[in-house]
């Protein structure tokens, strides 16, 4: 080699060198991940109807005396429990016993009477075989034995009717049950199917409720399920534990006064005791499709109306899902989403201009530490 060729080998490598450092150069960075603001989706309470229902028990009465007269005893209290054919009340018994007299009597009288005419009759009757009375006098002595017996049978009528009027002071149950309210004191005067004491039977108990007849869903039928609440957890939707199963027994098929549909429901076998007299919440479904509530700057409105689109956010991948919407009634700075939302979904909550399908985000945190009380 010779030094006339050495700045040319040189060359070569200085020039080698600096193409395997343009080789080297770092890579450009990758473009930050989009912060968007998800926001829950949650249905509106709307999907079901909400009424006031009664417990009682399926057998009841308002007990009552079927001819007036002066209480001369109550028996029983509230709460009480009696057994069937137990004595519960009773009339002053005088009045009653007075009119069994009288009716007695008149039976008497009437008998006699009775006894006088078909004597008579006989002796019309050898008379006119005899030839000494005419065919009009015996007629008349044959209406008067049919009259006197039409009266001993209405005298007796009267006694069975005076007796049976002596036994009805006396008031009994009619089965076993439980006194449920006494309405009048001893001394008293009790008119006729005035009601004494009211009575529960202890056979099964029934769940009453008058419904708006407008509100009614076709799905409604005897044989339906439905659940209710207690008064005091009608708000405690959360715990299932609370849920009180009815099943329809009967609605009514004619409408009341007052535009309300009566409908009796069934406990069903295993549920938590309940009182009669108790309140409960029942929830019916109103066959309407339940509605998501979103602010508009998480909906992207198309220019045909009532549709749109979100951005639903998957936490999988943190990529976000362009899906069409159905929107239905602007309300203020939100409006509501009637189809393609279901509740727990959680949405890109503004900037949906600048969002695309697929795209991965990151969730926006605020770092404010006033909700939770954190010091800085």
């Amino acid at each position: 080699m010779t030094f006339r060729s050495l700045p040319m080998l040189l060359g070569a490598a200085a020039l080698a060198t600096q193409l395997a450092a343009c080789d080297r150069q770092p890579a450009r960075a990758e473009a930050p991940l989009r912060m968007v603001k998800l926001i829950t989706t949650s249905t509106t309470a709307a999907a079901d109807y909400r009424f006031v229902a009664l417990v009682r028990q399926a057998r009841r009465a308002d007990l009552s005396f079927e001819n007036g007269g002066k209480l001369a005893g109550v028996m029983v209290d509230v709460g009480d429990t009696v057994r069937r054919g137990q004595v519960l009340a009773t009339l002053d018994p005088e009045p009653a016993h007075l009119q069994v007299l009288q009716a007695e009597a008149q039976v008497r009288s009437t008998a006699g009477q009775l006894q006088e005419r078909r004597d008579q009759l006989r002796q019309q009757q050898a008379m006119h075989a005899d030839g000494a009375t005419s065919k009009l006098t015996l007629d008349a002595a044959q209406l008067a034995v049919t009259m006197a017996d039409a009266a001993h049978s209405s005298a007796n009528a009267a006694l069975q009717l005076a007796s049976r009027a002596q036994r009805q002071g006396v008031l009994r149950a009619p089965y076993a049950g439980r006194i449920k309210a006494r309405l009048a004191e001893p001394g008293a005067l009790a008119a006729s199917g005035q009601a004494v004491l009211q009575i529960e039977g202890d056979s099964h108990l029934q769940v009453v409720a008058d419904l708006p007849a407008a509100l009614l869903p076709a799905s409604l039928k005897p044989g339906a399920v439905v659940v209710a609440r207690g008064a005091d957890q009608a708000t405690a939707g959360s715990d299932a534990a609370d849920a009180i199963k009815l099943t329809l027994r009967s609605l009514a098929d004619h409408i009341d006064a007052g535009g309300t549909v009566q409908a009796i429901f069934d406990l069903q076998p295993g549920q938590t005791p309940r009182r009669s007299g108790e309140a409960l919440s029942i929830a019916i479904a109103s066959g309407a499709p339940q509605i998501a509530t979103l602010p508009l700057t998480a909906v992207a409105q198309s220019t045909k109306a009532g549709t749109g689109h979100v951005f639903v956010y998957h936490r999988t991948g943190n990529v976000l899902e362009r899906r069409a919407v159905v929107l239905g009634r602007q309300r203020g700075d939100s409006i509501d989403v009637t189809q393609g939302l279901r509740p727990g979904e959680e949405v890109a909550g503004a900037g949906t201009a600048f969002l695309i399908d697929r795209q991965r985000v990151v969730p926006y945190h605020s770092a404010s530490t006033l909700a939770t009380g954190e010091q800085p």
